[in-house]
């Protein structure tokens, strides 16, 4: 999974320095890059063989659909549809033929869609007789002035459209239980379903489906048809799709505050979502897929178990039913690590912030302000923090040049009460010879803070 840490920050750029051998032309950058979803809850340990292979086998049909189109050339919108449309036709899934049902054992299903390139956007909420809710979303965004139509209303419009029409109890084929009396060990279905994606041409679309919180009041709305709740899609920033507790990703405007980070305050993708599933949403509440402007992806969630899978142009294919630590590199919020650790963690996740915000003056700000600083990259030693500044604005004059900086693979080694050596992989995108490498770091614990005493970084042909 691919993971921007900020702590790695320090390995930074320090390797971009370069050697013609550790570049990579600019065909292998990331051109386009796709994330799905498949509802974040209850635990994959507890589910049979069965039920895992049929949710696995689920996911990777969707996200083959989404790769393919993508690959082809086609557009990040209709690539959103048809995966979304693949999960909603899956009834191991809480979506179309998958959905829960409320307390009166009827199923009411909700969706939406949102165009990254212009910001347009259409939902539904409430249906009962519509095969795939996602499709009819993407009519009320192209074929009304509206962005939400609601319960027979929006049956009817889709009935206008000539849309795929069922019966409800089409929504009940795989129930063979009350639903008054369905549990987590007989009710399959988590979440819901969504997917975010960056097609060839730049833009981005995200879109999530469900049916729903089991045995819900009928009438119930979650997040999932709330443009700015659980989805959102800006060409300038990213494409998000949440799955969970509706109702807390509304109070919070979840998918809008995570491009809102990225728009107002410079922060990554990763660093946004870290926040909002460590600090903002309480434990056990739900996940989030997201998709960068530049093909970074990042999957997280803060329950047991979330079904999901990502695939990109540079080969990238792979689902989960789980992601170790949530699909965390940071861990700010957990009790094991130290109050070291976690204030180095901090420092580098601004320097990172700072540097894919063109700001190599604040990215700097974590080293020593020392003639005795040492940096090391691609064979060249530069001492001081003055000429070590010198350098990295001679080779990063603009933010072109400087690119998007990710990082993974952090490792913490105390070497005494004031110091701690840290290992990571940091990858640099950019539109012109992306690089990536190794970088091992070396901090000490000053009067003023925490700070980058020895930067040595390596630079590796990016994978």
């Amino acid at each position: 999974m691919t993971r921007i840490p900020d702590i790695l920050m320090v390995l930074m750029m320090a390797g971009l320095i370069l050697t013609p051998s550790g570049t990579t032309s600019a065909q292998e950058q990331t051109r386009w890059a796709i994330a799905i979803h498949g509802g974040a809850g209850g635990d994959p340990a507890q589910w049979d063989d069965e039920k895992k292979q049929a949710r696995r086998d689920g996911l990777e049909a969707a996200l083959k659909t989404g790769r393919d189109l993508l690959a082809g050339g086609g557009s990040s919108l209709d690539a959103v549809e048809a995966v979304i449309r693949s999960l909603e036709d899956n009834a191991n899934f809480n979506a179309g033929r998958g959905a829960v049902v409320t307390q009166e054992g009827k199923a009411e299903l909700d969706a939406s869609i949102m165009d990254g390139r212009t910001r347009a956007c259409g939902a539904i909420a409430g249906v009962t007789t519509i095969k795939n809710p996602i499709s009819t979303a993407r009519l009320v965004m192209t074929e009304t002035k509206h962005v939400l139509l609601v319960g027979p209303g929006a049956d009817a419009f889709a009935a206008s459209m000539k849309v795929p029409l069922v019966k409800p109890d089409y929504f009940l084929s795989n129930h063979t239980i009350a639903p008054n009396t369905a549990t987590e060990s007989t009710e399959p279905h988590f979440g819901t379903v969504g997917c975010v994606a960056l097609d060839a041409h730049g833009n981005l679309a995200a879109g999530t489906s469900t049916g729903g919180t089991s045995k819900k009041l009928p009438g119930r709305v979650g997040d999932s048809p709330i443009v700015g709740a659980g989805t959102f899609a800006d060409n300038k920033t990213c494409a998000v799709s949440g799955t969970g507790i509706g109702e807390e990703y509304i109070r919070n405007a979840v998918a809008y505050d995570i491009t809102a980070q990225m728009f107002y305050a410079n922060h990554s993708l990763e660093s946004a979502i870290t926040e909002i599933m460590t600090k903002r949403l309480k434990p056990e509440v739900g996940g989030l897929i997201g998709v960068s402007h530049r093909g970074e992806i990042v999957m997280q969630h803060n329950t047991p178990g979330m079904s999901c899978g990502a695939a990109d142009s540079q080969g990238r294919f792979e689902t989960f039913l789980g992601l170790e630590n949530g699909g965390r590199s940071i861990q700010e919020s957990n009790a094991d690590l130290s109050d070291d650790e976690t204030a180095i963690r901090k420092l580098i996740r601004q320097q990172s912030d700072d540097w894919n915000a063109g700001d190599i003056d604040g990215f700097m700000d974590a080293y020593w302000k020392s003639d005795q600083l040492t940096f090391s990259s691609g064979g060249q030693v530069t001492r001081g923090w003055d000429a070590t500044i010198k350098r990295y604005k001679d080779r990063y004059g603009d933010k072109a040049t400087m690119g998007q900086v990710a990082f993974s693979e952090l490792e913490f080694l105390r070497l005494g009460d004031d110091a701690m050596q840290v290992l990571g992989v940091w990858q640099l995108r950019r539109d012109v010879d992306p690089i990536g490498g190794r970088f091992t770091l070396i901090f000490q614990k000053r009067p003023e803070g925490w700070r980058i005493v020895h930067d040595h970084t390596s630079v590796l042909k990016t994978p």
